[in-house]
């Protein structure tokens, strides 16, 4: 039996020019016969090298060289089978190779399979959000290969959610769990780099800030009279919430058996839902009252519910905003900034965020408008 030859062939067609970029396709040539079966990876001339592989001129040839190697693996693994059945069917083998590559080799599936791992431990919330980011790119079909991640890729596809009306804040949180998958594959050994590394994305800090109470509008939704029962154990939430800066998915996991007492002080440790992120929440007295108002369980409802009836309280205090249980992290965070002068890497750990720069880029600000207001109040 005649063992096919495998090559990689660049510009079949004869279409690449300066500025052009041309498709890089496996040649399968068997006793007379050839097919091709696209690599899904485009180059412009210069960066192909005569000698069958990406030239070093881009940055990210490690990478693309790697998935050609993948590839013709993935090739020579389909013929073995063939060979051992005794026949080798040319026709069938760039079917049958498409569909090796899209259960395998490309960066939809990969993120595909990552994100259906981790449906058991995140929230539901955070789950929705990855099947909003999961339908964009399987419609979009802008990024399906690994050798698609690109800086150029990646500021089409903020062109793309801009066209489609999305604001800066909700690009964002696209760009987040694209960086997120991006770096799961360099750590799993599939890619080199992160071209994050060289944009600059903005990030609309200054609405997520919006979405927090002021200290003073806190202070008066805090102090405020309530007479129904439910919205007033809504409030005490939000306001536990806000002192211990935990999300919902958080809160509702809180158990006052965990938390234990050091130098006089309660505090509360555990791993944040939606990361896994280590957090700790030191419970100042406001929060430990609210914790002996109810026999330490807290009275947790449902997210919808908590929402719905946290529109509703702030009322009570002469805030016409639309509340919800995510504010109280944000307010916490200015709260602890604010008024009790915490250094940003202390709030940085309360919060569980991976990072200083990521707690820098959100609170920064708020800095700013506490010296405004004090300048203010002075005048």
């Amino acid at each position: 039996m005649i063992v096919p030859t495998l090559t990689f062939i660049y510009d079949r067609r004869g279409r690449a020019k300066r500025g052009v970029s041309a498709p890089v396709e496996l040649r399968i040539y068997v006793d007379g016969k050839q097919k091709y079966v696209n690599t899904g990876i485009k180059l412009l001339p210069k960066e192909w090298s005569k000698g069958g592989f990406v030239s070093a001129c881009r940055d990210d040839y490690m990478e693309l060289n790697e998935q050609l190697h993948i590839i013709k693996q993935k090739a020579t693994s389909v013929i073995t089978a063939m060979i051992k059945q005794g026949e080798i069917d040319i026709n069938a083998l760039p079917s049958i190779l498409q569909d090796e590559l899209k259960q395998t080799g490309t960066f939809v599936s990969y993120i595909t399979r990552s994100t259906q791992r981790k449906y058991p431990t995140i929230a539901e919330g955070t789950r929705k959000r990855y099947d909003v980011f999961l339908r964009f790119i399987n419609k979009w079909k802008g990024i399906v290969y690994f050798s698609d991640i690109s800086e150029r890729k990646i500021m089409d596809m903020d062109r793309v959610l801009s066209g489609m009306g999305q604001k800066e804040s909700t690009r964002w949180n696209y760009h987040k769990l694209l960086k997120m998958f991006i770096d799961e594959a360099i750590n799993d050994g599939l890619i080199k780099r992160n071209p994050y590394a060289k944009l600059n994305i903005k990030r609309g800090d200054e609405d997520g800030l919006k979405r927090c109470l002021t200290p003073a509008e806190f202070h008066r939704f805090e102090s405020c009279n309530i007479d129904i029962d439910k919205l007033r154990r809504v409030r005490d939430l939000f306001i536990f919430q806000a002192y211990t800066m935990m999300s919902y998915s958080d809160l509702a996991e809180f158990s006052y058996d965990k938390c234990e007492e050091v130098s006089g002080q309660v505090i509360y440790k555990n791993k944040r839902i939606k990361t896994r992120q280590s957090f700790i929440s030191v419970l100042v007295k406001p929060a430990m009252n609210i914790l002996q108002r109810y026999n330490y369980k807290l009275p947790i409802i449902s997210n919808v519910k908590y929402n719905e009836y946290l529109k509703v309280a702030v009322l009570c205090a002469g805030i016409n905003k639309p509340v919800t249980t995510h504010w109280a992290r944000h307010t916490g965070a200015t709260i602890m900034i604010n008024e009790y002068k915490l250094p940003m890497h202390i709030v940085q750990h309360l919060l569980g965020h991976a990072s200083i720069r990521e707690t820098e880029k959100t609170y920064a600000k708020v800095l700013d408008s506490t010296i405004v207001e004090a300048v203010g109040m002075g005048q």
